[in-house]
């Protein structure tokens, strides 16, 4: 997977200590590797350091490997959610896609596995809490994490064994990389084509505006070296790239003394260090890895100024607004580890908010569609950086925007920051320290792999609590924090503006670079080289299609499974007339507050603004206090409000469902009293009467709904196809989905300000009361004054209403669907597509739930991620099942579209004729993906949220792990004959250009929808 593509990623929130990087605190565990002591040799590896890490309790061991120089970091913790990772720093030289191809090849087999692609075979026989592989624009790395050591063992073997010992087949390259082959496979006469994994994914990443913005900026504003090119492919350029470069490739940058190795968690270290050890690293000798180092770009004498085009958004605002502009420094050395996490602070104090300098300067001007996503700092890479940009904005306002920008760095340089934003931004930071998360370990391991790759001391990143120190006293100097913005901004000449400008000839002008790439790659080719192509393609399909022996692989076995979950402890009561789910649970000194407020009485046109009323509700002045003061008030008390639109089904009851606003928040223990306080004005009705703020407000929401279409493009195609077949699904598509979207590119036109003002206000009044309300806490057992403060919240909030009644789920009824055969091709100007297929089933707690469950996982490991993926070229394919029993078949970034959707259509008799598939160990794979998401670790402050969403306890819960494992072959092909067959009611979509293929089939009623700018077509 190509993590990042080369691109500053948005937001602010990447470094230890900080919001979204959760720390889990857990008890200290007594040292259980009392004889690792700094300068003995264990197992090859000499420890270098051992440090104990106060703030998070653990212990972190550093160690050396004498012979290949490989390093490795244990963080000893009691945690059981074991982290693994083996990583290498990979640095193109250019930007023909290796790092990627060769991450994506890695997996396709090796010495002691040498079965294809093992990585997802894996997938279903492990427990596996998270796997992965991920290339950056200067590294690879291979993490994964388990709470069982028999598949810790089992996955360490795997990754292990693929990183070093590789096959590293041309059929895998040609598969995966890119390779040409006949339009009609058996066809010598039919016309070559580029197909390849990669070369559809990266064609599909760089129709993303966002991601080619992004791309283009670290390309131009660091030149030099690895950042001048692109890690993940460039789709015109990864047709240069040779299976003999990808080979050496590997030779030279996935050797031990290239290598950074991790783990996390109560495994033995030991054990790892002898695996590692005795079967890779002692048979390898000592290489210098210089060559793969970065080097500091060299720094600019005069700012530098660029355009670059990009595709027009069908369904974006007009065109002549679809502009951005992004403003960018090269900041400080990534190795500096405290000037790293100072700009992380000082960002978040520029950016973020409506104290902050920039959002003051720019986003209240009202002259864009808010931050684009370049906008923030990023400290993943060598010469970190620093970008402000803006989205949908006017090319007559560049030189504006960049004067704006400007000025405000003056202003910060000349007045500083006011003393309680700057306390707001600490208290971030102090709070997400406590802030608990069952992914600490995978968190470290990403905060810590770019500076590790590096060389950075990352033992030194490990020790917030010294840093925010620092921090505090540093940002309390005015005078300090002059000569930093002194420094970095006013002084920094490598400064880049660059914009982007929508051309209607962009695709165009790729298909045509595209078309004239192949036109000379046929041209070239002798009558002998064709031959070869023509053989193997055929060769490649006998392969991909070749049943393999898969019982090589490690797989974990039924009495090994050990169920760790236990029933959480919870109290219900009620309060006022408030039903209260409580729950108490090592918070670690936080307490956690979660809300559902009823919408089932909105009118349409409230409904329609429901997602936008909730984007707002904290963003304007309150009761007490304006809207600057309230936001001080919230981030100096709790981690921030949330809002979310909350739609789910009845487990139970078909096509019943509850909708409204799931609302939360998190404060120290200490902090409780204000934190209701804070909810208290937010229940008291915002005032939504600032015509301006409103106008600013409504632009930038209907300017950030585009974004991340195209990168979640199968999620958007299920959700539309599901509206096809369920109200409920309807109802989501219209708060959640691209009929949403569309919906408010058509407010935008039918509403003046003061319309929009009058919904959102009658929204809140309806639905703001203390007798619509139902909540969940969960606290510590140390904090004494937690019922007092709820009660007290809870009583007030129901005081003067008329009902008494305490509060009920109120399930709204679905509508009736007419059960006719609908598509939805949603027309995207994009070079990949996005297919979905969709038949309603049964509900969650209809015995054959469990069996479509189980048959979900089967036909995505046995039939559709060999035929949609590995065969036809697309980057993922599969099929699952919702909560509400809505059978799901997708396809990711996919070459296809009616083509796709015949190998959905015909799964059954897919399945009749492979019956010999569903064995007992196939089963039992399939059984085990599921177990893998049903046994994950669960938060201390989730625990029981299940229940108060979706009326899961954890009786139901165990019931339908228990139907899982009981589920048997005939059970398999009894629910997919049953409910799968091609003539069963379902619903269907695509997204994309539909690969001009023809997409209506029998008597399927397809509709065509557009961008603002087109008409919709019915088929």
């Amino acid at each position: 997977m190509y993590s990042r593509i080369a691109s500053i990623r948005s937001g602010l929130h990447r470094k230890f200590g900080h919001r979204n990087n959760s720390s889990g605190i857990l008890k200290k565990k007594e040292n259980i590797y009392k004889n690792l002591l700094p300068g003995k040799l264990y197992h090859g590896f000499i420890c270098t350091d051992v440090e104990p890490i106060k703030e998070y309790n653990m212990t972190a061991y550093f160690l050396t490997h004498e012979k290949t120089k490989t390093e490795y970091l244990h963080l000893e913790r009691d945690d059981p959610n074991n982290v693994f990772s083996i990583g290498f720093r990979t640095t193109p030289q250019d930007s023909r896609g290796t790092p990627h191809i060769l991450e994506h090849t890695v997996l396709c087999g090796s010495e002691k596995y040498p079965v294809r692609d093992p990585f997802f075979k894996m997938l279903n026989r492990s427990l596996a809490t998270f796997m992965n592989a991920l290339t950056g624009p200067d590294y690879t790395f291979y993490p994964f994490s388990s709470q069982n050591e028999v598949d810790y063992r089992n996955l360490q073997k795997v990754y292990l064994d693929a990183v070093f010992k590789p096959n590293l087949e041309r059929l895998d390259f040609l598969q995966e990389g890119w390779r040409l082959e006949h339009e009609k496979l058996e066809d010598k006469l039919s016309p070559l084509v580029f197909k390849g994994v990669v070369y559809n994914e990266m064609k599909g990443a760089f129709s993303e505006t966002s991601s080619l913005f992004g791309q283009k900026f670290i390309n131009t504003i660091l030149p030099k070296g690895t950042y001048g090119n692109v890690s993940g492919g460039d789709p015109l350029c990864i047709p240069e790239l040779t299976h003999t470069q990808l080979k050496n490739f590997h030779s030279t940058y996935y050797h031990p003394s290239n290598a950074r190795i991790f783990s996390y968690g109560n495994f033995p270290l030991e054990l790892n260090l002898k695996f590692v050890n005795d079967m890779y690293l002692s048979k390898y000798e000592y290489l210098d890895s210089k060559n793969s180092v970065v080097k500091p770009q060299e720094r600019w004498k005069m700012i530098q100024r660029t355009s670059t085009p990009c595709r027009v958004d069908q369904y974006g605002g007009p065109v002549e607004k679809q502009n951005q502009i992004a403003m960018g420094y090269v900041m400080s050395d990534i190795t500096d580890v405290y000037d790293t996490f100072m700009m992380t602070a000082l960002a978040e104090l520029m950016i973020i908010g409506p104290n902050s300098a920039f959002y003051k300067s720019l986003i209240e001007k009202n002259i864009s569609g808010g931050y684009n996503s370049l906008t923030g700092y990023d400290n993943q890479i060598r010469d970190t950086l620093f970008v402000v940009g803006l989205r949908d904005v006017e090319k007559t306002n560049f030189d504006l925007i960049e004067n704006i920008a400007n000025q405000t760095i003056e202003d910060i340089h000349s007045k500083g920051f006011g003393r309680e934003h700057i306390e707001s931004v600490l208290h971030g930071f102090e709070l997400s320290i406590k802030h608990q998360s069952p992914k600490f370990g995978l968190n470290v391991l990403f905060n810590l792999m770019p500076l590790w790759n590096h060389n950075g001391p990352i033992l030194k990143a490990l020790k917030v609590n010294q840093l925010l120190d620092q921090l505090k006293t540093n940002l309390m100097d005015s005078n300090y924090v002059k000569d930093v913005i002194e420094k970095y901004f006013i002084l920094n000449n490598h400064k880049l503006i660059m914009t982007m400008q929508p051309d209607p000839k962009f695709d165009d002008v790729f298909n045509e670079a595209e078309a004239k790439l192949l036109k000379s790659k046929v041209k070239e080719l002798t009558s002998e080289e064709k031959e070869h192509i023509f053989r193997d393609g055929i060769e490649l399909s006998r392969a991909q299609k070749k049943v393999q022996n898969l019982d090589i692989l490690p797989c974990l076995k039924i009495d090994e499974i050990i169920l760790s979950k236990t029933a959480p402890t919870l109290k219900h009561t009620v309060s006022g007339t408030i039903p209260l789910q409580l729950c108490e649970a090592n918070t670690n000194g936080v307490t956690y507050f979660k809300g559902v407020l009823g919408a089932e009485n909105l009118s349409e046109d409230q409904r329609a603004l429901l997602p936008f009323f909730n984007y707002i509700l904290d963003k304007f002045d309150t009761k007490s206090y304006n809207y600057r003061d309230f936001d001080k008030f919230v981030s100096k008390t709790t981690s921030g409000l949330s809002f979310v639109t909350h739609v789910t089904e009845h487990i139970d009851l078909e096509e019943q469902y509850e909708q409204g606003v799931l609302i939360s928040s998190h404060c120290l223990d200490e902090n409780l009293p204000k934190m209701m306080d804070i909810w208290s004005e937010i229940f008291s009705q915002p005032k939504f009467d600032n015509s301006k703020r409103m106008t600013m407000l409504f632009g930038n929401y209907c300017s950030s709904l585009t974004n991340g279409i195209i990168d979640s493009g199968h999620v958007y195609a299920m959700q539309a196809a599901r509206s096809l077949v369920s109200s409920v699904d309807a109802c989501k598509e219209s708060l959640l989905g691209i009929k949403h979207i569309m919906n408010m590119q058509q407010t935008q036109k039918k509403y003046k300000v003061e319309d929009i003002q009058a919904i959102v206000d009658s929204i809140g009044k309806t639905i703001l009361k203390g007798g619509n309300l139902r909540a969940a806490v969960h606290y510590s057992r140390n904090n004494n004054e937690f019922h007092e403060e709820i009660d007290k919240f809870c009583v007030s909030m129901c005081q003067n209403q008329d009902c008494k009644d305490v509060n009920r789920i109120n399930f709204m009824d679905s509508m009736v669907q007419s059960k006719e055969n609908r598509g939805l091709h949603v027309s995207m100007n994009i070079p990949v597509n996005y297919c979905a297929k969709v038949i309603p089933t049964v509900s969650y707690m209809h015995p054959d739930y469990a069996k479509l469950r189980v048959l979900s996982r089967f036909l995505t490991s046995k039939y559709l991620h060999p035929v949609v993926r590995e065969q036809n070229g697309a980057y993922g394919g599969g099929a699952m099942l919702t909560m509400d029993g809505v059978f799901n078949f997708y396809s990711y970034r996919d070459p296809n579209s009616r083509l796709t959707m015949d190998v959905y259509d015909e799964t059954t008799d897919w399945m009749d004729k492979n019956v010999s598939l569903v064995d007992d160990q196939n089963l039992f794979e399939a059984k085990l993906s599921i177990l893998q998401q049903m046994d994950a670790p669960v938060a201390e402050y989730m625990k029981g949220v299940e229940l108060f969403l979706y009326g899961l306890s954890y009786d139901i819960w165990k019931t339908q792990r228990e139907r899982i494992l009981g589920v048997n072959r005939d059970d398999l092909l009894e629910v997919c004959q049953k409910y799968l067959t091609p003539d069963k009611w379902s619903g269907k979509c695509v997204i994309g250009e539909g690969a001009s293929q023809q997409l209506c089939k029998n008597n399927e009623a397809w509709e065509k929808v557009s961008g603002p700018q087109e008409k919709d077509v019915t088929c």
